[in-house]
């Protein structure tokens, strides 16, 4: 362990080795693959069994984000994958877990320098954001007030008139990716674990243009139900899915080889997985070539 001062709390302490993207995802996007591995798109040439860590929160600050990652796990992200046409209704933790998690990945980028690029504007946003968040995960404000949660959750899309990219199902079904976005006056903390897309405003100058994915304080329910996003989302999502593609099309030969080896070591394990189901709905969709396109297990944390 490292001595320093908790990034929550400010509490000088035995800092943990703390996860950005909890590790319950990452476990079941392995254990779903069909053969256990899974390739950051950053790192295609690379098998990965973990996301990126930090040595951040002190024991009791770990604790308190241990206890959200497993209600949202066996409450909802679970049950969700066994049956995502249900209603799951949600208490006070469900805002806990999401604003956890995007006060984390908000601290990864700002750790990491992507924000390095802020206008004066932008930069205040986001360290107000950044209070907000952190005020709130510590009880001391009652709710991220302006800074607000939402969840958005996925399935498999059967039919399109639109110009997806082949392997739009894979990413939405299955990818974990963070981002920080910052596109005009437009700024939002984005993580997506499998099949949901936690979206945290720093900066949202048009909020009414989200309908139906605010995460209430206190209670609410995820079902099936028409959600409004802006035309630019959508676009976004493409450009993601696009850029796993482009990627994965830098696998050296070896790690190809790789690949298709424990694809047919595997095949047994492989065929009613949820990584199969995935694949299976690019190529209902796209034809055989889809299968091509994208790979098992993609998490990009850029």
């Amino acid at each position: 362990m490292t001595k320093g001062i908790c990034r929550l709390c400010n509490a000088t302490a035995e800092l943990q080795l703390s996860h950005i993207v909890p590790a319950f995802v990452y476990r079941w996007l392995r254990e779903s693959s069909g053969d256990g591995h899974i390739r950051s798109s950053v790192t295609p040439n690379q098998r990965i069994q973990d996301g990126p860590k930090e040595y951040w929160l002190c024991n009791e600050c770990e604790a308190r984000f241990n206890t959200g990652e497993t209600i949202f796990a066996t409450q909802l992200f679970h049950p969700y994958l066994e049956a995502s046409g249900q209603r799951f209704r949600y208490g006070p933790w469900l805002l806990q877990f999401c604003t956890s998690v995007s006060w984390r990945v908000l601290e990864h980028h700002f750790f990491r320098g992507v924000g390095h690029d802020f206008d004066a504007t932008a930069l205040d946003h986001a360290q107000k954001a950044d209070a907000a968040w952190r005020a709130f995960l510590l009880g001391q404000a009652p709710h991220p007030g302006r800074y607000r949660q939402h969840l958005l959750p996925l399935d498999e899309i059967k039919s399109t008139t639109g110009n997806l990219p082949p392997n739009i199902n894979r990413y939405l079904m299955r990818a974990i990716d963070i981002d920080l976005c910052h596109g005009g006056e437009t700024i939002f903390v984005y993580s997506k674990l499998g099949r949901f897309i936690i979206l945290a405003f720093i900066n949202e100058p048009n909020p009414n243009q989200w309908g139906g994915t605010k995460v209430n304080a206190n209670h609410g329910v995820v079902e099936p139900r028409q959600y409004t996003l802006p035309r630019p989302f959508g676009k976004y999502l493409v450009e993601k899915a696009n850029r796993v593609t482009a990627a994965m099309s830098n696998l050296s030969e070896r790690q190809r080889d790789k690949i298709d080896s424990a694809f047919r070591s595997n095949i047994d394990k492989i065929v009613g997985s949820d990584f199969f189901k995935a694949v299976q709905a690019d190529v209902d969709m796209f034809g055989h070539d889809a299968f091509t396109s994208g790979s098992s297990g993609e998490e990009d944390d850029s």
